[in-house]
């Protein structure tokens, strides 16, 4: 791909240090391409519908923003605890095309860019000034670069819209016949190519991407349960905590107390 112009958005950091998350397994769909390393521990991964891959201890993941993740958590046995840290960031090349939709990327990035990634990622959360911020993504996005393949088959541009009217309306009702009626498609032929590019029904990818928000909200903020329920498009907190027990295997309340312990 031709690069004459890379803009970055939106980026976003964040960390783990838990000692009550061995096997804790989340399902999640996020608007953002996701870079989490284990540096004690490790995670178990797999994006959609491939194999389940393990980073190691120090390893990293990669998962392109809208795709599903199945992650396991898995503790350093020596010290017990499981460290991570990640970024998650929006990269848009030439104004018009983000960087995970012209590019394939490994999962589990081998070397030299795990160790190269370690060295930015160092960097990264070391330092507070966000122009350094800055250019530590920008390295970044030059190693995804060098490390991935461009795609070969261009990606649907229905489904990309299908999934930026969802990024962009996930906090009202979206129901499926909106969707079809904003695509130009028929309600039943929306929902079989819908279902076919993501691997699942429409309904159940708002709800992962929904519930996936909501469980960063619950990391980061002091909102209560019903606020955070209400700002990604889910009004009804007992169907909220179904849900998010459905994907997390604990309740909202509980995966607060465990994050931060």
């Amino acid at each position: 791909m031709n690069i004459q112009k890379a803009d970055i958005p939106f980026f976003s950091l964040g960390s783990l240090h838990s000692g009550s998350c061995e096997n804790m397994n989340h399902k999640k769909v996020l608007p953002w391409l996701s870079i989490v390393q284990a540096q004690r521990g490790s995670y178990d991964i797999a994006l959609g519908d491939q194999s389940v891959q393990n980073t190691g201890e120090g390893g990293f993941f990669i998962a392109p923003s809208g795709i599903r993740q199945n992650i396991t958590h898995h503790i350093d046995p020596t010290s017990g605890v499981m460290c991570a840290r990640w970024l998650f960031i929006d990269a848009v090349f030439n104004q018009t095309v983000n960087l995970d939709f012209c590019y394939d990327f490994p999962a589990v990035p081998p070397e030299p860019y795990r160790t190269e990634l370690n060295s930015i990622f160092d960097l990264l959360f070391s330092s507070e000034n966000v122009l350094d911020r800055y250019i530590c993504c920008y390295k970044i996005l030059k190693v995804l670069t060098e490390m991935g393949k461009p795609k070969l088959k261009k990606p649907d541009e229905t489904m990309l819209l299908a999934f930026e009217f969802i990024r962009k309306n996930y906090g009202k009702e979206i129901r499926v016949e909106d969707l079809a009626k904003y695509l130009n498609m028929s309600e039943s032929n929306f929902y079989a190519v819908f279902k076919k590019h993501f691997g699942i029904p429409p309904i159940s990818y708002i709800n992962k991407f929904r519930i996936s928000l909501a469980e960063e909200k619950l990391k980061k903020t002091d909102d209560t349960i019903a606020a955070i329920a209400s700002s990604v498009g889910i009004n009804d907190p007992i169907y909220f905590n179904k849900l998010f027990r459905k994907n997390y295997q604990t309740s909202p309340n509980e995966y607060r107390k465990r994050y931060r312990q």
